[in-house]
């Protein structure tokens, strides 16, 4: 087996149409094939070397071959026939001799792989994607020039604008026309030769778009997604700030949350108005860049005094709302720069910054199917390209451009006719990007984030963990074989492995189950959610308002629930066998979810393994059901208790039963109103208080580029700091589906801005436009107002507690008990009413350090702990006016963002302006911002009792919260749970 490319190879390449022209063989050769005859994967050594790509059934054998050596995934030549038209005759174009070695087009050579062996299509030409001139002669006649913005590579050295473009991709769509030896290009055509997957070029019918292939689907889908135009994040961003709706159209839409910008403007001719699906929209107007260099609107404009941005918010009284940001104002226009520097490029549309490990990727298509390695050096065996660029990569620089792990495709991991190997797409794919909000991938690997670096310096605020563990020795992170020094920017220090904060020797912050058992984010998160639309689903390509409302899969496509099982419809799999296929809520096939009898088996989307799936109801209800796998049992009598019914039948299982019959309403499951994060997720990422800012320079050696056009502005981030991060604390409240589930603070956010003469303005939190979240003493609202907060989807599912890990959230995780009462009922009664009193020196801040900080999932059984679950607020989260935190714990001095020195040393309780976790008053009343509408009304407003907001989710309702937390008329336990999954109370007498 040939693995390597001979010296006859790349001299013939060199002899052809690739020359004359210098080429980076030199620099850049492919170097010395990997060893793959002794080859370790996930726990077993495979010799790759007799692998037989024809017969080969064993597809995790195959998946660690091409992770090995790219060219084990190429088809084989003798397997046979790949299927698709005959390869057409004549000689092969320039691309192909250059980058492959075949003289025909066909991809034989011993050069780059071939990036499409699909049934159907398996020898696309280079130039159906990637444009240029396929007759041409060497790199000069063949390759698509630069625009002269770009240029050369002097030119990207010396031209730090011209090198972000390149890099980025950000702005290459606005340079006009241009020329090169007679020849007019345009800058999209420049775009697809060096990205065929860009949105913009695949939206204009090229590349990935060209009709034959993807266009009229997934090609027009994605742009309109969540992912593709980032409309909500910068919708929500506006909806937050309280900024009227800038489409006329969409006003008062969707409870006024409707979405109105995105990174490009785009539009939904087939938009039937508030008749159409919850959060839908017609059209997104581009988000605005107005801090060009020399030409945009803040230039230089002294209208921008930081001075006067007080006057450019609502005020207290205004009937719609105080401290909303006044439309066309210049603290408006500030303020959506601050957004375009630091979220500008979380989209599809660009390819970020594309400068860092674990931060290099492409955009568009390409950015999942063509996936960059993680420190972007080239794995392929294409002879021309560089093989050893980035030098450093932590810190890319120019001229070097981060590169594809291998030429190939990646979508589903499958063996393809012809001996080809598909590679499913990995979690790296999305590691890059999701990094903000829940910081979701490293969620579920186990992995928290701390920016500050505050457990590692002893600072971890209420109280530092018992110990804990970094990522140095994490080899998903910090590859010794690369010697990177950061992932995604940041050290060790800032990703941490393991927590225990209430020494029981387990990880308070564990993988989720499904990532223990091999499963990536590919195998929940599908071509549905991810495109925007599938086919023969009539709901596709929507512009939705809010990722929430165009994600259809749930734990129920796979699990089914307490009294049925996973529903399913006829379908073809992945494999291409019929089958009965699990189904998202749409009823589209989940396509690698199959039953068979009265078992339910996934098939790795990621890896091609087979799972199986256990089934809720076969946890609930005794009827004998094994793992087929394992032979382990799959009933157990406290997940019976925890998620039956409590009516005395066996065939619905046990239910929360207690000894006091008052207690419960006969018939009552969990399940009924909870959805199944709101106990299993293990974990939150929450981040209370985040400080914004963004300022002026205009000094000629300083440069900096929009991530919304690619131009040069004056405006840079002068501050993205969070204040707290804690994975302890977590809330309860009401999703838009009617569900009760965990949520989490949102952007809650402080702004500042600094002027074109230094002057640096107040520090703003803003009110949304619905008039919530610092709106305060208005309408039965608190007098401090709690900012964002809202559902977001933990991935930390656990599904029990074990000897290293802690488990879901038990019993005393939500609940008061016999025992919670009568051993803290004093103390709770002070907290309870110095909480409702706003009497904030009356609050024992020790205790609360010990009954928060260092209780992971109530192991104290303390009522403090429900107070705060319920939403009713914890008090260790009260802040001032400038956003520094009012406390007598917190004795850091470089506190995000206190000028005046530690907490600690400055806590004055009549400084409290804004209580972040105090969610929501006892009657139902919401002091905080939530902006997402109802997609079930009255379920959602059935769990809202009180609130003025009742069909947005948000906090629960009067009635819950007094449920929780209320000792004189809620529900208090007498048979429950612990923390350490562990019986109590009369328990025992009813899980057998």
């Amino acid at each position: 087996m040939n693995r390597r490319l001979t010296p006859l190879t790349v001299l013939a390449l060199l002899a052809s149409a690739c020359s004359p022209d210098p080429f980076i063989t030199g620099d850049g050769g492919v170097g010395p094939a990997p060893m793959c005859n002794a080859y370790e994967y996930r726990g077993t050594t495979y010799d790759c070397d007799a692998l037989d790509r024809c017969t080969e059934t064993d597809i995790t054998y195959r998946l660690a071959c091409c992770e090995c050596d790219p060219r084990l995934c190429n088809p084989d030549p003798d397997c046979g026939d790949a299927g698709g038209p005959p390869i057409p005759d004549g000689p092969a174009e320039s691309c192909m001799s250059c980058h492959n070695g075949s003289e025909r087009n066909d991809y034989a050579g011993d050069g780059m792989s071939n990036p499409h062996p699909f049934p159907g299509e398996p020898n696309v030409q280079c130039t159906t994607c990637h444009g240029g001139n396929g007759r041409g002669t060497g790199r000069l006649g063949s390759h698509v020039p630069p625009p002269p913005e770009i240029g050369d590579d002097d030119r990207l050295i010396r031209d730090e604008i011209a090198y972000a473009n390149r890099r980025t991709l950000a702005g290459i769509d606005n340079f006009p026309d241009y020329t090169v030896d007679g020849v007019t290009y345009t800058a999209l055509e420049y775009l697809q030769f060096i990205n065929p997957g860009d949105l913009r070029v695949v939206t204009s019918g090229e590349g990935c778009g060209t009709p034959g292939c993807h266009a009229g689907e997934h090609a027009e889908w994605v742009e309109n997604g969540p992912i593709g135009n980032a409309v909500g994040m910068f919708s929500g961003a506006a909806y937050t700030a309280g900024l009227e709706n800038e489409i006329p159209e969409h006003r008062g839409l969707w409870e006024n949350t409707a979405g109105d910008y995105g990174w490009r403007a785009d539009q939904d001719d087939d938009w039937d108005g508030p008749a159409d699906l919850v959060g839908s929209i017609g059209r997104v107007e581009a988000l605005p860049e107005r801090g060009q260099f020399g030409t945009g609107e803040i230039y230089e404009n002294p209208v921008y005094n930081a001075n006067n941005f007080g006057d450019y918010v609502t005020a207290a009284g205004d009937p719609d709302g105080a401290n909303r940001i006044i439309p066309n104002t210049p603290l408006e226009h500030t303020y959506f720069e601050a957004i375009g520097i630091t979220c500008g490029d979380c989209h599809l549309g660009s390819a970020g910054q594309n400068d860092r490990y674990g931060d290099f990727r492409s955009s568009g298509c390409t950015a999942c199917h063509m996936e960059y390695s993680a420190d972007g050096r080239s794995r392929s065996t294409d002879p021309n390209v560089n093989h050893f660029e980035p030098a450093d990569p932590d810190a890319i620089a120019a001229p070097e451009r981060a590169h594809i792990d291998s030429h190939q495709i990646r979508n589903v991991a499958k063996t393809l006719p012809g001996g080809a190997f598909v590679r499913g797409i990995s979690d790296y794919a999305c590691a890059g990007c999701h990094q903000g909000s829940n910081r979701t991938v490293m969620q579920y690997w186990g992995i928290r984030l701390d920016q500050n670096r505050d457990v590692a310096q002893g600072n971890q605020y209420p109280e530092n963990p018992n110990n804990f563990e970094n990522t140095a020795n994490d080899t998903r992170l910090f590859d010794p074989a690369v010697g990177n020094n950061t992932f995604n920017g940041r050290d060790a220090d800032q990703y941490l492995l393991v927590e225990d904060y209430d020494g029981d020797n387990r990880d308070d912050t564990p993988a989720d189950v499904h990532h223990e058992a091999g499963l990536g984010c590919i195998d929940c998160h599908g071509s549905r959610d991810l495109h925007g639309g599938t086919r023969g689903d009539d709901t596709s390509g929507r512009i939705m308002s809010r990722m929430s409302q165009g994600t259809h899969i749930e734990c129920q496509s796979c699990h089914g629930g307490v009294s049925s099982y996973a529903a399913t419809v006829p379908c073809r799999t992945y494999a291409g066998g019929e089958a009965e296929c699990g189904i998202d809520r749409l009823g589209n096939p989940l396509r690698h979810v199959t039953r068979e009898g009265d078992d339910f088996y996934l098939t790795s989307r990621l890896t091609g393994r087979r799972h199986f799936v256990v089934q809720t109801r076969d946890v609930v209800v005794d009827n004998g059901k094994v793992n087929p796998f394992t032979r382990q049992r799959l009933y157990t009598p406290m997940g019976s208790y925890a998620m039956g019914r409590a009516d005395g039948n066996p065939a619905t299982g046990i239910g929360p039963l207690q000894t006091d019959p008052t207690t419960y309403t006969a018939g009552f499951s969990h399940t009924d109103r909870m959805d199944c994060a709101s106990c299993h997720s293990s974990w939150t990422n929450n981040c209370v208080g985040c400080h914004l800012a963004n300022g002026y320079d205009a000094n000629p050696a300083n440069y900096f580029t929009s991530n919304l056009t690619g131009e040069r502005i004056v405006q840079f981030q002068a501050a993205a700091d969070f204040t707290y991060q804690t994975p302890v604390p977590f809330y309860l409240g009401v999703n838009a589906r009617g569900r009760i589930t965990q949520t989490q603070p949102g952007i809650q956010m402080f702004y500042r801005y600094f002027d074109l003469n230094g002057n640096e303005s107040q520090v703003f939190a803003f009110s949304d436009r619905n008039g919530n979240g610092n709106n305060p003493d208005v309408g039965g609202r608190d007098a401090h107002g709690a900012l964002s907060h809202d559902a977001m989807m933990p991935h930390s599912i656990r599904g029990r507690v074990s000897g290293s890990d802690e488990g879901p959230r038990y019993c005393v995780a939500c609940h008061m008990t016999d025992n919670s009462l009568a051993t803290f009922g004093a103390q709770y009664d002070v907290f309870r009413n110095a909480l409702a009193n706003r009497n904030y020196n009356n609050l024992d801040f020790n205790l609360l350090r010990q009954h928060i900080g260092q209780n992971t999932g109530n192991q104290l059984d303390s009522p403090i702990w429900v107070h705060m679950v319920a939403g009713l607020g914890s008090g260790i989260f009260l802040f001032d006016d400038t956003g520094c935190p009012e406390n007598p714990l917190d004795d850091n001095a470089n506190r995000a963002y206190c000028p005046d020195g530690a907490p600690a040393r400055t806590f004055n309780a009549n400084d409290v302006v804004y209580n972040l976790d105090g969610l929501v008053e006892a009657n139902g009343i919401s002091n905080a911002s939530s902006s997402h509408p109802a997609l079930d009304r009255e379920r959602v407003r059935g769990l809202r009792i009180g609130a003025t907001n009742p069909y947005t989710s948000g906090p629960l309702g009067a009635d819950l919260t007094q449920l929780l937390a209320d000792p004189d008329v809620g529900v208090v336990l007498d048979s429950w749970i612990d923390a350490d999954g562990a019986a109590q109370g009369d328990a025992a007498d009813y899980i057998e």
